[in-house]
């Protein structure tokens, strides 16, 4: 449409050269703000920063764990890093993934008997709480430990292990790491 056509469209309307630049301005304002306001919506869906996984780990020196289907190998760049451990084979029993916050505990509940908590704490850390569930009763907190931010960031992990009471020889683990992160060297759990 040429400027004749857009003058005899704006004559029907009743728009003069004056009011058709302020609809224009108008228009142009409202296209202005609703692209800015999209443009500062942050995108935290696919965005893992701030969110931790947790795994519950099982080591043992048996092949493939009889009856236990579930149980799923844990990868290869983190069983690297428990070589200094003396278990051949660690299967994953569950993973859960949690985005704590600074105001209250996040509880993950990884099995029957065992729950983390996990909350940011001033400092720029992490700390994390291992309770110990039993029927009937509160959770026992049975242990504590406050991480780095950063060194999760970079890679770092951070492990709890125990005996297991359900076997002779084998070990429990609970990792917490930042899946996003840049894997640390394979010489630091």
């Amino acid at each position: 449409m040429g400027k004749a056509g857009l003058r005899r469209c704006t004559a029907k309307a009743g728009l003069d050269g004056i009011h058709m630049k302020q609809w224009k301005m108008r228009w142009m304002g409202l296209w202005l703000a609703a692209v800015s306001a999209w443009l500062a919506i942050p995108v935290r869906a696919d965005d893992p920063a701030g969110k931790y996984r947790i795994q519950l780990v099982w080591g043992t020196d048996v092949q493939r764990p009889a009856g236990k289907d579930g149980m799923k190998p844990l990868d290869p760049a983190t069983s690297a890093r428990l070589r200094q451990l003396r278990w051949t084979n660690y299967f994953v029993t569950k993973t859960e993934f949690a985005t704590p916050d600074s105001k209250e505990h996040r509880r993950v509940t990884l099995s029957d008997r065992c729950a983390v908590d996990l909350k940011e704490v001033e400092g720029g850390k992490l700390e994390v709480r291992m309770l110990s569930l039993k029927p009937g009763s509160e959770p026992k907190q049975v242990a504590s430990r406050a991480v780095g931010l950063e060194a999760l960031k970079k890679g770092e992990m951070m492990i709890y292990a125990g005996d297991s009471k359900d076997r002779w020889d084998d070990c429990w683990l609970v990792i917490v790491d930042e899946p996003a992160a840049k894997p640390a060297p394979a010489g630091k759990p």
